[in-house]
Order: C-alpha cells, then sequence, then structure tokens
C-alpha cells in the first residue's frame, strides 16, 4: 500500500515542481497510453542568438577542427541550432568552411 501512495504523488509533484520554477503546467493525457507533455521556456531572442554565435566564434578560434556535435554541447544548443548559426556566419563571412565536411576546419574570417 505505502508504494501506490508514492505513485500517485508523482503527479502533483511534476505540477508543484513546474509551477515553482514558473514554467507552464504540464498536460497528462491518459488515454490509450499515459503520456505527460512538458513545455520549456522559448529562449528566441536577438541576445540569445547573438551570444550563441559569439560561443561558436570562440570555440572555432580554440580548434578549427571542432565537429558540429561539440559545437552543440559548448553552445548549448541543438545540432540543427548550430547548423543554423553556422550559416549565419558564414553569410555573415565570419567564419569559412575549408576542406571536406568530414575531413576540413573553419577558418575565422573579417573579424572586426
Amino acid at each position: 500500500m505505502h508504494l501506490v501512495e508514492q505513485i500517485g504523488s508523482g503527479i502533483a509533484r511534476i505540477k508543484d515542481l513546474m509551477k515553482q520554477s514558473k514554467l507552464h503546467e504540464p498536460v497528462f493525457l491518459i488515454e490509450g497510453m499515459f503520456s505527460v507533455t512538458l513545455m520549456r521556456p522559448l529562449i528566441n531572442d536577438d541576445k540569445t542568438r547573438e551570444k550563441t554565435g559569439e560561443k561558436i566564434i570562440n570555440a572555432i578560434s580554440e580548434n578549427g577542427k571542432i565537429t558540429t556535435g561539440e559545437l552543440a554541447i559548448i553552445s548549448g544548443v541543438s545540432i540543427k541550432g548550430v547548423e543554423y548559426h553556422l550559416q549565419k556566419l558564414k553569410k555573415e563571412g565570419s567564419i569559412k568552411r575549408k576542406g571536406s565536411d568530414k575531413g576540413g576546419y573553419w577558418k575565422l574570417i573579417n573579424l572586426s
């Protein structure tokens, strides 16, 4: 009986923790399989993008052969997010890819 009480308190704990963290209330679906949808806040302003670009440039300046996976870890964004920022930095003329995707490296250019 004690185990059932602990299992049943999980939903209330999740709701309380989400509220304390000022996050959206989770959505619980009980039809078919039980599922919980947790929504994280969207942080997608120009300052955040600028900081991500700076993190990527700093990482490239330390290691031109850095991978997108490593950049994702350093910058705190997904690999797709890193690819977006790399394309943006290439269009701005801040970086250039030398060599192949697998064996090449990043080169910093036009940085003032």
